[in-house]
C-alpha cells in the first residue's frame, strides 16, 4: 500500500487496480481507493488528473482539433519537457488524430504520449495505436512475495495465485491470444478459471505445465534440487521442455489427476508419479466436508479459509466474528467463495498490495439495530 505514496499520474494510469475503479466502478477496487486518498490526501491532484485522462476515452466529441491548434499544444508541452533526456525511440512514436476526440481530450492524450516517451522509453511502442483502455496497460508484471505469509494474487482472467513466500510470479496483466502463459519461481498454488478456448500454462525453468480449469500446487525454485506438481482438482499434462527450441516435447507429456502428484530431482535425473495417501485439502470429496457450513460462525469459517489455503483474512472480529453462515461452498474457486461470503454477510473485500484478503462489514446485527 505504500508504493502509491510516490505514484504520479503516469503510474495511476498504467495500475489495473486504479483503472478497475475508474472505468468499472469497482466497489472492491473503491474500498481501497476512498480509504488510500482520505489517508493521503496530498495525492488527490494527481488521482483527480489521472482519473479525468481515463474518462476522457470515453467523452463525446465537442469538435474537431484543427492542424494548427495541435501543433501549438505538441509545442507547448515539449517545451515544458525539454530538460528531459530524450527518449531513445520518439521517432517512433506518432500522434494519430481522431475527430471523435475534444480539445481538451486531446491535450490529455498528447501529454501522456509524451511522459510516456519521456519514463518509458525502454518499452516498444504500439504500432497503429487504437485508443483502447486495455491496449495502454497491458503490460508483463512480475511480483514478488518478500514476507512471511503467503500472497494472493488475482489475475485479470478470474484466476488466483497464492504465491508462497520467497517466490515471484511474472504474467500479464491482460492475457491476449489463444493460451494464457505466466512463469514461476518458487512455490504457488493455482485455481484457474476455466476457459477452453485458451489453455493456461504455468512455465518454470525447465518445465510446462498445461490446465484449463483446475486447481494445483506447483513448488520449482530456480537452481534447486526439485521440482514439484501437486493436483487438487481437474487435470493437468506436465512436459518438460526441449532446451534446444524451447518447445513442449510431446513424448515426455505426463498427465496427472487429483490427489497425484510428479517429482523431479535435477541431480539423480528421477522423475516419479504417486498417488497420494492422504487426500489433499482442497481435493473434492474433502471440500465437501470442511466448506459445507450450517449456522458456523465467521471466524470459524475464516479459520477454515486460513488452513485450507495458507492465506491471512483481516476483519473486525468484534463486529463479524459471531455471525453465523449456512453455505456449501466446496465446488467454488477462493474467489468465488469471499463473493459469495460476502453477499450471505453483507459485507465487501479487497486484496492488499501485499496480497492479504481484507473484509469489512457491519456486522449481522447491523440491520436490526438500524431498524429501532
Amino acid at each position: 500500500m505504500t508504493k502509491y505514496i510516490a505514484y504520479k499520474v503516469e503510474d495511476f494510469l498504467l495500475d489495473e487496480s486504479f483503472i478497475d475503479w475508474v472505468l468499472n466502478n469497482s466497489e472492491k477496487e473503491a474500498i481501497f481507493w476512498n480509504a488510500w486518498i482520505a489517508a493521503h490526501p496530498t495525492s488527490l491532484p494527481a488521482v483527480n488528473t489521472a482519473k479525468k485522462a481515463l474518462l476522457a476515452l470515453h467523452i463525446k466529441p465537442a469538435r474537431q482539433l484543427s492542424e494548427e491548434e495541435l501543433n501549438q499544444m505538441v509545442g507547448f508541452v515539449e517545451a515544458k519537457t525539454q530538460a528531459a533526456p530524450a527518449p531513445q525511440r520518439a521517432d517512433r512514436y506518432k500522434i494519430v488524430r481522431n475527430p471523435s476526440f475534444s480539445y481538451p481530450v486531446a491535450a490529455l492524450l498528447i501529454m501522456g504520449i509524451i511522459i510516456g516517451a519521456v519514463f518509458f522509453k525502454g518499452l516498444k511502442p504500439t504500432v497503429a495505436p487504437q485508443h483502447n483502455v486495455n491496449t495502454l496497460v497491458s503490460r508483463i508484471k512480475t511480483q514478488t512475495n518478500h514476507s512471511a505469509l503467503s500472497m494472493l494474487i488475482k489475475l485479470q482472467d478470474g484466476s488466483s495465485v497464492i504465491l508462497k513466500p520467497g517466490s515471484s510470479l511474472t504474467y500479464p496483466t491482460i492475457f491476449t491470444g489463444k493460451k494464457r502463459d505466466v512463469s514461476l519461481n518458487g512455490e504457488a498454488f493455482f485455481e484457474i478459471h476455466k476457459d477452453a478456448s485458451r489453455p493456461f500454462y504455468v512455465n518454470s525453468g525447465d518445465w510446462v505445465t498445461r490446465v484449463v480449469g483446475t486447481s494445483f500446487t506447483i513448488k520449482a525454485f530456480n537452481n534447486t534440487k526439485g521440482y514439484k506438481v501437486v493436483v487438487n482438482t481437474g487435470k493437468v499434462c506436465v512436459s518438460k521442455k526441449d532446451n534446444s527450441n524451447l518447445n513442449i516435447v510431446r513424448s515426455k507429456q505426463i498427465y496427472l489427476v487429483p490427489n497425484q502428484q510428479l517429482t523431479f530431482n535435477t541431480v539423480n535425473k528421477s522423475l516419479v508419479k504417486q498417488t497420494l495417501v492422504k487426500p489433499l485439502m482442497l481435493s473434492q470429496d474433502v471440500s465437501k466436508n470442511i466448506f459445507t457450513f450450517y449456522d458456523t460462525p465467521f471466524n470459524k469459517v475464516v479459520t477454515t479459509l486460513e488452513q485450507a489455503y495458507n492465506v491471512n483474512v483481516i476483519y473486525n472480529e468484534k463486529e463479524m466474528g459471531g455471525c453465523p453462515l449456512t453455505a456449501s461452498l466446496a465446488d467454488e474457486h477462493l474467489l468465488e467463495k469471499l463473493d459469495l461470503i460476502c453477499k450471505a454477510l453483507n459485507a465487501k473485500y479487497y486484496i492488499s498490495q501485499d496480497g492479504q484478503i481484507i473484509m469489512q462489514g457491519k456486522g449481522c446485527n447491523a440491520s436490526n439495530t438500524n431498524s429501532n
